[in-house]
């Protein structure tokens, strides 16, 4: 049986990390996300005191792709889909990558991120309804009570929930 296709973006991967959960749910799903999550997964400011220090061979082990994203599948992203412009270049290159693959609307293909702004990309994309928190996949992989709680705020499935109610009902524009 082949495993669920879930694509990441940079603060999931990172939180991931920093809760002890990467090891789980990348066992259990097959992550896979673009390289600019990678690169910003593997740098930042280490005096930073929230800073995730995430070794690259701990990271390349759990993912099962990192794809590459061209400057003509941002673009289509953004000429098709204004809205998508202002994301962070993480979460930009995931949808890039994504809408010029046609992967989603699906049921097999999932995507976590635990960005507002992104959320609302994904709904103008028809995409919502295949967004998941880092939460769910965790339950899903195993992960247990006290690494579940570790969890900040916007990666939990009461938040998700929430949010895509408000994108609904037009709350958060």
């Amino acid at each position: 049986m082949s495993r669920i296709r879930v694509f990441a973006d940079t603060n999931v991967i990172l939180e991931s990390f920093r809760t002890g959960c990467w090891a789980a749910i990348s066992s259990h799903f097959a992550i896979e996300t673009v390289q600019k999550c990678v690169e910003e997964t593997l740098t930042g400011n280490p005096a930073d005191s929230r800073h995730v220090a995430v070794l690259p061979a701990d990271l390349n082990a759990g993912l099962a792709g990192q794809h590459p994203v061209t400057r003509k599948e941002l673009a289509t992203l953004v000429l098709s889909h204004p809205p998508s412009g202002p994301l962070d270049d993480g979460e930009k290159h995931l949808f890039a990558w994504l809408f010029a693959n046609k992967l989603l609307p699906s049921q097999v293909v999932v995507v976590t991120t635990a960005d507002k702004a992104a959320l609302v990309a994904s709904n103008g994309l028809g995409w919502l309804d295949c967004m998941t928190s880092l939460e769910s996949l965790a339950r899903q992989a195993g992960v247990g009570r006290v690494h579940l709680d570790a969890l900040a705020l916007q990666y939990r499935e009461d938040w998700l929930s929430s949010t895509k109610t408000k994108i609904r009902l037009g709350v958060i524009p």
